[in-house]
């Protein structure tokens, strides 16, 4: 069995410790309850307020940008409303640079259209010849009364009257001709036209000249201005003989002349026929008179006597240029 010695050794420990445990709670329970640090910093972060300096810190900037952006906005509409305005006039210049363009584009189709029209729808009829310079002519309806440019034949009753209007009348009369401008002037002061008249690639003006006439005239050396072909025609002028005034012949078998044929002994040349006082080129014979209308082919009791304004190849071809045959 253990001593007492041993016994109060134990107790006395025993006491001992529970006097120390009894001391540390005391402690314990006087020490100020805190929360842990940890949460003491998360407390004091989350839920302490913000200094009223820090508020008005942060109040001023945010009210100063708000004005900042309605001044800012205010003065951006005049910049926004110019430019909308510059685009809508960028946007028109570009439909009428467009529509001009397109019209453009239109005529040009149109001009070449007219360049490539047919020669024929380019032409004109000649319907009359008044003269050795002047003729009538027609197209799509229209008459006009034209002037050969460049030239100069004798007038009614003159000497040589008769000749040259008989010579262009056998280069053109009944024919299509083309007419090109080319003098200084459109038209003359009775309102003629003043164009070159082309046959079949032929220079009547040119041709007048040259079988002796007409003269080359109304041109730079008498006041009326260069035309384009001057320099042919002057020169066509200085080579070319010049016609004596032939008279017509009265007809019948005992001599003369008549044009270029000629009668002898009652033997008549093949052309122009005997007492022909206005022969048409026998080429196309057939005279149509426009008084009248009426076509006369060699043959016809009234041949020899008519005047003919034009000149046919055929008598159908008088007919379609509206004259009607010679009922005797």
């Amino acid at each position: 069995m253990p001593s007492r010695k041993t016994t109060t050794n134990a107790v006395l420990i025993a006491v001992a410790g529970l006097v120390l445990v009894g001391t540390v709670a005391s402690a314990q329970d006087d020490a100020p309850q805190a929360a842990p640090p940890s949460q003491a910093t998360v407390s004091t972060s989350v839920s302490a307020p913000t200094p009223p300096v820090e508020q008005a810190s942060l109040a001023v900037p945010a009210t100063g940008d708000g004005a900042a952006g309605e001044q800012e906005s205010a003065a951006a509409e005049p910049a926004a409303k110019a430019e909308q305005e510059r685009a809508a006039a960028a946007a028109a210049k570009t439909e009428a640079d467009k529509a001009a363009a397109a019209a453009k584009a239109s005529k040009a189709a149109a001009d070449k259209k007219a360049t490539a029209a047919p020669a024929a729808a380019q032409t004109w009829a000649v319907t009359k010849v008044v003269d050795g310079d002047t003729i009538w002519v027609a197209r799509d309806g229209v008459s006009r009364k034209v002037r050969l440019v460049g030239i100069d034949t004798p007038e009614t009753g003159q000497c040589g009257f008769t000749e040259s209007t008989r010579n262009l009348r056998g280069i053109i009369g009944g024919q299509r001709v083309r007419l090109t401008a080319g003098a200084q002037d459109d038209v003359d002061q009775y309102g003629r036209l003043l164009r070159y008249v082309d046959v079949n690639g032929v220079d009547a003006g040119l041709r007048q000249i040259k079988q002796g006439q007409a003269v080359a005239r109304y041109d730079s050396r008498d006041g009326y201005g260069t035309h384009a072909r001057e320099t042919a025609y002057v020169n066509a002028d200085a080579a070319s003989p010049k016609a004596a005034c032939a008279v017509p012949s009265s007809g019948g078998t005992s001599g003369g002349t008549s044009g270029g044929g000629s009668t002898t002994g009652g033997t008549t040349a093949a052309w122009p026929l005997a007492g022909d006082l206005n022969p048409c080129p026998q080429s196309r014979p057939v005279k149509g008179n426009e008084d009248s209308m009426i076509a006369h082919e060699p043959g016809d009791r009234y041949y020899g006597v008519t005047n003919p304004e034009q000149c046919f190849t055929s008598m159908s071809s008088a007919i379609a240029a509206g004259f009607r045959p010679a009922k005797v």
